[in-house]
């Protein structure tokens, strides 16, 4: 029997399972994605603590698919989040679900994701956070976009327009015809690990436009109840 201890978490999914436990799906930082069984959660006073947002450090046990947490415990504050920022980091969650493996680790998408949380807790503008986490899920899943050089080799120009697939990466207007068109400074801004280019139009609404048919493409059609949520909410 194998078992973990002290290994930082989140919540992605809960539901009741039989009386008195939870089924939880955490991610967690040195083992990824984990599917635990929590018993007994009122007992133990772990009810108030598997919530998403909220880090915890966890301890679990067991072999199989489904392992037993055998510890909770929430070293720091919560994120309180409301309305959009919900809906993101709901997003956010399932598309951890969707496009991870269990015990598969996606280390820079655990730092991507925390950074995100702490945006939307602040309730500023968190676009930026939310691409640089949808790019690092793709890098760490063999899946990383190629943004600044086009399909030739040549370096991205701020000034070109491109159309883009994950197929063949940026191709120069007019022959880029395929794809989603966007600017070359859309490009260089998904590429900088920081700054705040993202939040600029017509940047923002560029990146938001082709990481989202980009994640299409590996979401095999299926739909986001998150994205029908921020919609209603915020017309995204």
């Amino acid at each position: 029997m194998s078992a973990a201890e002290g290994q930082p978490a989140w919540v992605l999914h809960r539901r009741p399972f039989r009386e008195t436990s939870t089924l939880v799906e955490l991610f967690t930082r040195e083992h990824g994605r984990i599917g635990a069984v929590a018993r007994g959660v009122r007992r133990r006073g772990w009810s108030g603590l598997l919530e998403p947002f909220t880090p915890l450090q966890v301890d679990w046990r067991g072999r199989g698919d489904l392992k037993t947490l055998t510890g909770v415990e929430q070293p720091g504050r919560g994120y309180a989040l409301r309305g959009g920022s919900v809906a993101c980091g709901f997003y956010m969650a399932e598309l951890l679900l969707a496009l991870t493996r269990r015990e598969d680790p996606h280390p820079q998408a655990w730092e991507r994701y925390a950074v995100a949380v702490d945006c939307l807790a602040e309730g500023g503008d968190a676009e930026p956070a939310l691409r640089r986490f949808e790019l690092a899920l793709l890098a760490d899943s063999g899946y990383g976009l190629q943004l600044e050089v086009d399909r030739y080799g040549d370096p991205v120009r701020g000034a070109q327009r491109y159309g883009y697939t994950p197929e063949q990466g940026a191709v120069p207007a007019p022959a880029g015809e395929e794809g989603v068109v966007v600017g070359g400074d859309t490009l260089l801004a998904l590429a900088a690990t920081e700054g705040d280019a993202l939040s600029e139009e017509p940047v923002r609404s560029e990146a938001r436009q082709l990481m989202r048919a980009v994640l299409h493409g590996h979401l095999g059609g299926r739909r986001l109840r998150s994205r029908e949520m921020f919609r209603s909410l915020r017309g995204y």
